[in-house]
């Protein structure tokens, strides 16, 4: 599952033991310039950059870059694609909270 990224997301995230997310940034030519889009992939370990897995162009420390990138960039689209576990957790806890 894929859903934007906010601050409750990158906090609940930090509380599962994620510490890096790897990246993937798409930059596509519309008619009103360009579109940037960003997927980010929560991992507990860091990921080694000479060697990223197949899809992933970098990776960050989830308490700093993603922090920023959570309030939003203007013409960013910024997505998280999480576990079925993680997805499943973090819905239960919104419920609770809202």
């Amino acid at each position: 599952m894929q859903t934007t990224l906010t601050p409750t997301l990158l906090d609940f995230l930090t509380h599962q033991g994620y510490k890096y997310f790897l990246s993937k940034t798409m930059v596509a030519d519309t008619p009103n310039g360009f579109s940037v889009k960003i997927m980010l992939t929560p991992v507990v370990n860091r990921p080694d950059i000479r060697s990223l897995p197949q899809g992933f162009d970098t990776y960050f420390q989830i308490t700093k870059e993603p922090r920023q990138m959570a309030q939003g960039i203007d013409d960013t689209e910024i997505t998280v694609r999480l576990s079925e576990d993680d997805r499943n957790t973090f819905e239960k806890l919104n419920l609770r909270v809202g």
